[in-house]
């Protein structure tokens, strides 16, 4: 039997592969779905940001406040999506974290 714990050379090139595309491919997942967390947090702001807009300018436009009303119903509906994403992308990161953990003791192979 061998004792030899060392990786193999089939492990240490899936676990180059894993840093070259896995790695940058989970960040770019993560910077989409934040981004999409700041969008539905900005359309869910809106009628906040006229009400600012209309006392920092003075001018009142009221086509605009329905319009941030419309928006800030879309942005809570998406709001449901965008926690649906998150939930999904934290599933996908923590299989991608135990694929990396059992290559990296040798079990995948």
């Amino acid at each position: 039997m061998n004792d030899n714990r060392s990786a193999s050379p089939a492990a240490v090139a899936l676990l180059w592969l894993l840093g070259i595309f896995a790695i940058p491919l989970g960040l770019a997942l993560w910077a989409v779905l934040s981004a999409l967390a700041a969008a539905n947090i900005a359309l869910i702001a809106a009628p906040v940001a006229v009400l600012l807009d209309w006392t920092l300018s003075g001018e009142r436009y009221p086509a605009a406040l329905f319009v941030s009303f419309a928006v800030t119903g879309f942005g809570m509906l998406a709001a449901l999506g965008t926690i649906a994403a998150f939930k999904a992308g934290i599933r996908c990161t923590a299989g991608g974290l135990a694929l990396s953990a059992r290559i990296r003791k040798g079990r995948a192979l």
